[in-house]
């Protein structure tokens, strides 16, 4: 009977499928060596200065190497940039596994690795969400993202659960080694996998094979030329200036001056990165605000973290369920709303006499259904609306400034955190979410999703570029 289903099921579901599982796999890896570094490191160094370093060497290298990757990822095959990206931190996990099983266990061949593990991650991340509308219709693309954030969350729930079992029964480098052996089964799977050039269309595995399909049947992936409204396409010059061989740097500032010339998709972007910013304290603040005011045992801390990131995959697995919502952008912002309530009443809760911590528990697992209703509405309307010769450079932008909100929220909010009290910092955070999405009414009006508005934009700009000329010719 599961047969008959799986046969039913469209090539490109098939696919999907297959693609979303080898990355589930790889995630479970490369979450355990995360924990497992964390957990060496904070052992090992007991030093602020070591967390210091470890966070810096997880962070900074993907934030520098994603203007780069978004580029390739525009240029090159993207299913190639993430098997070489993944196949790069197994290599390095390996080469680690290998020091420790000799006894070299020296703190700063875990920085090294770390650094080099960043660097993949930031190669591999706008690799993967470029990828995903390459093998999805438009229709489906929501189900799909909403699949996406549900495995990546379910990673970041099982991580320090199964971490800390194996990390308790074996010896590190055993851990190490079940990256390099996920990692190895997911680029199995993409090797073999029939994709879809983001430039031709044509349907080969890795090697340029192509499958054979039987008579009347089709893959069902998007049209290279249906998937682009008509007036995103690029224009012919734009075209020649994507394939020629130009410097990075030039063909990521293009992308980057796509971004700014559509003042919707600038705008929503510039909203996200914001935003994310004002989320910073609840994810960097809370086991501070768990020890000022509920105790200092380990299992409060785990228990809002476990709660919180079942929450998220509950959230993922709700959307995928749902697949479609008549509007994504009242779904960013009514998400956004509920999410600045959360916080908000966190900090009432602050401010006020506490309820009891199973209440607090509760908050967090409604705030984790709530974030992928965001995230995966946020990466679905640029999907949608981003051409798709820009989705590599765009989607290195949005890796980059989610990269960098936790960084920067540290940077912003923790020495806050040591003047004033957690929950008057929250109440700020929240009541600034409130007024950064209502000026979404203005800055992202509703027509940006049926595509009408970028062509008015564009056309704006050519009244005034016209303008200006004639100005200058006076």
């Amino acid at each position: 009977m599961l047969r008959k289903r799986f046969q039913r099921t469209e090539r490109w579901q098939r696919v999907s499928v297959a693609f979303l599982g080898g990355q589930a796999i790889s995630l479970v890896g490369s979450g355990l060596v995360q924990f497992a570094i964390i957990w060496y490191v904070t052992l090992r160094a007991n030093s602020g200065t070591s967390m210091m370093i470890i966070t810096l060497a997880s962070f900074i290298p993907q934030l520098l190497i994603a203007p780069f990757s978004g580029v390739w990822a525009d240029r090159y095959d993207r299913r190639w940039l993430v098997i070489l990206s993944d196949g790069g931190i197994a290599l390095a996990t390996l080469a680690l596994a290998i020091l420790f099983l000799l006894g070299y266990d020296h703190v700063w061949f875990i920085y090294v690795a770390a650094i080099i593990r960043s660097l993949g991650g930031g190669i591999q991340g706008p690799a993967t969400n470029a990828l995903i509308p390459q093998i999805t219709p438009r229709k489906d693309l929501l189900r799909v993202n909403g699949v996406n954030s549900t495995i990546n969350n379910v990673s970041s729930l099982l991580s320090p659960i199964l971490g800390g079992a194996l990390l308790s029964l074996f010896p590190l480098w055993v851990v190490f080694m079940i990256d390099v052996v996920t990692a190895t089964i997911s680029n199995i799977i993409l090797f073999f996998l029939p994709i879809p050039s983001h430039k031709t269309g044509k349907v080969v595995t890795a090697l340029g094979v192509e499958p054979k399909l039987r008579e009347g049947e089709s893959w069902g992936f998007p049209s290279v030329e249906d998937e682009i409204p008509a007036d995103e396409k690029a224009s012919d010059d734009e075209i020649v200036e994507l394939v020629t061989p130009e410097t990075i740097g030039k063909q990521f500032r293009q992308g980057f001056a796509y971004v700014r010339r559509h003042r919707s998709i600038r705008n929503l972007m510039l909203t996200y990165a914001l935003f994310m910013v004002l989320l910073a304290p609840i994810v960097i603040l809370t086991p501070l605000f768990i020890r000022r005011n509920f105790g200092e045992e380990a299992w409060l801390i785990a228990a809002i973290q476990t709660a919180l990131f079942a929450g998220m995959a509950a959230g993922g697995l709700i959307v995928s369920i749902r697949g479609k919502f008549r509007s994504h952008l009242q779904v960013v912002r009514g998400s956004g709303f509920l999410v600045a309530g959360c916080t908000l009443i966190l900090a009432i809760m602050g401010m006020t006499a506490l309820p009891p911590f199973s209440f607090f528990a509760i908050l967090a697992f409604a705030l984790g259904v709530i974030v992928p209703f965001y995230t995966t509405a946020v990466t679905t309307l640029f999907q949608q609306n981003v051409e798709r010769s820009y989705h590599g450079r765009v989607f290195s932008l949005l890796y980059m400034i989610g990269s960098a909100a936790i960084p920067l929220g540290t940077v912003l909010f923790g020495p806050i955190a040591d003047l004033f009290d957690i929950a008057h910092i929250l109440l700020g955070t929240s009541a600034a979410q409130l007024l950064l999405l209502l000026t979404t009414f203005k800055t992202v009006p509703t027509s940006f999703e049926s595509g009408v508005l970028v062509m008015e934009e564009e056309a704006k700009d050519d009244e005034v570029d016209i303008q200006d000329a004639n100005n200058f010719s006076q």
